[in-house]
């Protein structure tokens, strides 16, 4: 079976027939009307649950477990989440496979970074799932991928980062020249100035940015997120990109009392819930060349940021080789490639995050990143 999956080349995700929208996704939990539905469910799965693929075919219905799916692309139920692992099950059942849900689970596993770890036949797989899942919905006689739990509507899932818990979060530094200027810096680098985030500052889209106690400065911070795909160590430039599984929005959210009067960058960076990241994890094949894409961030409302991803000064493809010859890029690293002008501290007066803010920050192919601010009571160090 894993030689049908297997690719040559680079990290690239396999092209395909329909776009590949990469998500990580939980159910919801229990209450109301949506648990009864999920209850029927699971009751009259037997079509595709119990008798084809055993008891243990159902688990991944539970909610709260994270699973790796993917968005359909169109059709009558375009924008539903596909999980990926469970749709191959059943087409591997349906081929009279032994052990299907071990295989699928093999071929793709739920959680994205052993997913991207086993890149490129994951991927390959992922695409063949995804286009059964979409094809088996246009016909009369495919069983009922809804029922079943292979394909579930958008109000029944929570969406998660795209890579929930990434290995490492490389930031660039003043990779756009309007925004070193706004910021009071001189020169321009010379080189990418990279920085440190820590990883558990992730959280996913709709998901709310806590503004801590300490600190009365929260700035936002619009960027374009890079995922990598394969492992990178001193890599040229040429050849990057090849590294690169696909691309995802973030919100460098940041402390700038912090950051800059206390001179503590990597705090000021790296609070809880300081690094959303998402809706989607669009891969690398869909965006061949990520250096033309609109990049707009709105406050509440106002547009504060618009630019566009070939302003940087540095590419993507110079930053991961830069990266690469100074440590290893592991798969699901995640580098921020930096903010163009317009951040809350640029503004006369500042304009800080408040509570009740709506931040959404949006890129061009690749989708709207929405998330809420919620306050602290202001206490003071």
């Amino acid at each position: 079976m894993k030689s049908e999956y297997a690719l040559r080349g680079g990290a690239c995700i396999v092209a395909g027939r329909g776009r590949m929208r990469l998500v990580t996704f939980e159910r919801a939990g229990p209450g109301g009307a949506e648990a009864a539905r999920r209850s029927r469910s699971r009751r009259r799965a037997d079509a595709l649950g119990e008798t084809v693929l055993g008891f243990e075919s159902l688990a991944s219905l539970r909610p709260g477990l994270p699973r790796l799916g993917a968005l359909l692309p169109g059709g009558e139920h375009a924008g539903c989440v596909v999980d990926l692992g469970r749709a191959l099950a059943v087409k591997l059942a349906g081929e009279d496979a032994g052990a299907p849900e071990a295989e699928a689970a093999s071929l793709v596993p739920p959680d994205v970074l052993c997913f991207l770890r086993r890149l490129p036949e994951s991927a390959a797989a992922a695409r063949e799932a995804l286009e059964f899942a979409a094809a088996a919905l246009e016909r009369y006689d495919a069983p009922d991928l809804l029922r079943a739990g292979v394909v579930a509507t958008r109000e029944s899932v929570r969406l998660l980062a795209p890579v929930p818990r990434p290995g490492k979060i490389l930031g660039v530094a003043r990779n756009y020249a309007a925004h070193g200027r706004e910021r009071g810096q001189g020169a321009l680098p010379e080189e990418p100035v990279l920085f440190l985030k820590a990883p558990s500052a992730v959280i996913g889209p709709e998901q709310e940015i806590v503004l801590p106690e300490v600190s009365r400065c929260v700035d936002y911070e619009g960027e374009l997120a890079v995922v990598i795909g394969t492992p990178a160590h001193c890599v040229q430039r040429d050849a990057a990109l090849a590294h690169v599984a696909g691309y995802c929005v973030a919100n460098d959210v940041t402390a700038r009392d912090f950051q800059n009067e206390r001179g503590q960058h990597f705090v000021g960076k790296s609070c809880d819930t300081f690094a959303p990241l998402g809706p989607v994890l669009v891969t690398a094949d869909e965006i061949p060349s990520p250096q033309d894409l609109a990049l707009r961030t709105t406050l509440s409302g106002e547009l504060v940021q618009s630019a566009r991803t070939k302003e940087m000064l540095f590419s993507v493809a110079e930053i991961v080789a830069f990266a690469s010859a100074l440590m290893l890029l592991e798969p699901g690293d995640v580098i921020l490639t930096g903010t163009p002008a317009g951040v809350g501290a640029a503004q006369t007066p500042p304009r800080w995050l408040r509570d009740g803010d709506v931040v959404e920050v949006e890129i061009e192919r690749i989708g709207r990143l929405r998330s809420h601010v919620r306050g602290a009571r202001q206490t003071g160090v």
